[in-house]
């Protein structure tokens, strides 16, 4: 089974545009001989020279010498292929394979590809939907400790309120103590006052 190894740029000849590419064809022994193959843009089918371009002995090197073609070499493989009167047997109906396999392989690619696609869409999607959640769990969580320091701070003015009463009828009841100490004391002068008072006289 022919396998694509390079694509090489539009060549025009006779008045038509072809797709050189070049393919690899493994043998029994273990080698694999190098075609290029011409796809005209319009018109008849794939066309190539008569014989493989090469022999290599290791995919590895057959990639190689295909990296390695110029323009000019191409060109030459393209006038070999249309100077033939038709194609080796059995090639047509090989490159045709190859190249179904090739489409094959492009399609389930790019479903592959679709699916990545779907899922990364899937994903985004769930990453903006956990993002919308913390982000609701977030402004509850102010929310609620804004409540919260709300119902500390007016109970701390409560308790304000109360401590600045009792420290209130603190001061009213050391300040009536105060006034009572004062008027014992004052009592108490007059008292000794008169007694002295007395003494004076019976002498």
């Amino acid at each position: 089974m022919f396998q694509r190894i390079q694509e090489y740029p539009l060549i025009q000849a006779d008045g038509r545009w072809y797709r050189p590419r070049a393919y690899g064809d493994p043998r029994p022994d273990g080698r694999w001989q190098g075609w290029l193959i011409f796809f005209p843009l319009t018109g008849s089918g794939a066309i190539a020279p008569p014989h493989p371009e090469t022999t290599q002995t290791t995919w590895a090197a057959l990639s190689t010498w295909a990296e390695g073609l110029t323009l000019v070499y191409v060109e030459g493989a393209l006038e070999r292929a249309l100077t033939i009167a038709q194609q080796p047997p059995g090639l047509t109906s090989r490159l045709a394979a190859a190249e179904y396999e090739a489409l094959e392989d492009a399609e389930r690619l790019e479903t592959a590809a679709e699916i990545q696609r779907a899922a990364a869409d899937l994903d985004e999607d769930a990453a903006d939907t956990a993002r919308d959640e913390a982000d609701r769990i977030r402004r509850e969580r102010l929310a609620t400790e804004s409540a919260m320091a709300a119902t500390e701070e007016a109970a701390a003015k409560v308790e304000a309120a109360i401590h600045e009463e009792a420290a209130r009828e603190a001061r009213e009841a050391a300040a009536e103590a105060a006034q009572r100490r004062r008027s014992a004391d004052s009592m108490a002068t007059e008292s000794a006052a008169k007694k002295t008072r007395r003494a004076s006289k019976k002498r």
